[in-house]
């Protein structure tokens, strides 16, 4: 279970630091405008996945209720 919870965790890393980079191509500023075109060409080309970023981050952070909650369940005096 502490393994999907760090899965979890590195979806929402991730698909945060890609939907955040789309928002900052809109005012010229962010990852998408310092990174060379090689690495950004894949992201620009497919303006859809800033919505599959989204959509990620929030599934993840939902699914992390009951994980967590299954966490504590299986190790009751450690704060997580």
């Amino acid at each position: 279970m502490k393994a999907f919870d760090l899965f979890l965790n590195a979806t929402v890393a991730f698909s945060a630091a890609v939907f955040l980079a789309y928002l900052g191509l809109l005012w010229d500023y962010g990852l998408f405008t310092t990174l060379p075109a090689g690495i950004t060409g894949f992201f620009l080309d497919r303006p859809v996945l800033q919505y599959v970023a989204l959509a990620l981050v929030v599934g993840a952070l939902i699914a992390k209720v009951p994980v967590r909650k299954a966490i504590r369940q299986q190790h009751p005096t450690e704060k997580g």
